[in-house]
């Protein structure tokens, strides 16, 4: 089955694949170091380290944006 096929079967059914596979890249990238990340996932080295950067946020950076982006 197409990815695309499979991606419009999910939508149906209110699931958003896009959603829950960031939410696993944010979880896998907390948990894990770049370099381990990128060769179990098959991502290329630099977007691992993206993701564990994304994801080392503190609370306190995450707060701040969150700020900045309902007072606009």
């Amino acid at each position: 089955m197409p990815v695309s096929t499979l991606q419009r079967r999910l939508n149906a059914y209110g699931i958003r694949a896009n959603l829950s596979r960031a939410t696993a890249c944010l979880n896998l990238a907390h948990d894990l170091p770049p370099a381990v990340l990128a060769s179990i996932t098959g991502i290329h080295v630099i977007t691992a380290e993206q993701w564990h950067q994304r994801a080392a946020l503190d609370w306190s950076a995450y707060l701040a944006a969150r700020h900045k982006a309902t007072t606009r």
